[in-house]
């Protein structure tokens, strides 16, 4: 097994190997490895952070669903009756909600939502007290 030590070393001898003007085939040949992996371990890996969620402009269902502390179902059922504005992109049609949207939704003071059988009834109440 290959230590990281061991591969940050490697690396390294990768990179001076490469900056004397070898090709990755020859680094390959010497290390014993193919010319795709002496590429990959010289290039630098992408630092991936996710946006927060706080800077996110457009919004997936579940993100929303976190916002209002209610489940993704009930982000649906509120896109389909007309209380959160969503918008539909790509070919599967995955809705998108606007940060805006989803603010002005949380700046009415609804913390919660009541389901009926005909419709959604939001109830101005907090998360401690029962929702009956």
């Amino acid at each position: 097994m290959v230590t990281l030590r061991a591969l940050g070393t490697r690396r390294d001898e990768v990179v001076k190997l490469r900056q004397a003007g070898l090709t990755y085939a020859e680094i390959g040949r010497r290390f014993g490895i193919s010319k795709e992996r002496v590429r990959q371990i010289l290039k630098p890996k992408p630092i991936s952070q996710k946006p927060a969620l706080q800077s996110k402009i457009l919004l997936r269902t579940g993100e929303v669903g976190q916002l209002l502390g209610v489940h993704v179902n009930t982000v649906r059922r509120l896109s389909q009756k007309g209380i959160l504005k969503s918008y539909r992109i790509g070919t599967r049609g995955d809705r998108r909600f606007r940060r805006e949207d989803v603010d002005a939704v949380l700046k009415e003071g609804c913390s919660e939502t009541r389901l009926t059988a005909d419709n959604i009834i939001w109830a101005n109440v907090t998360k401690e007290e029962p929702v009956i």
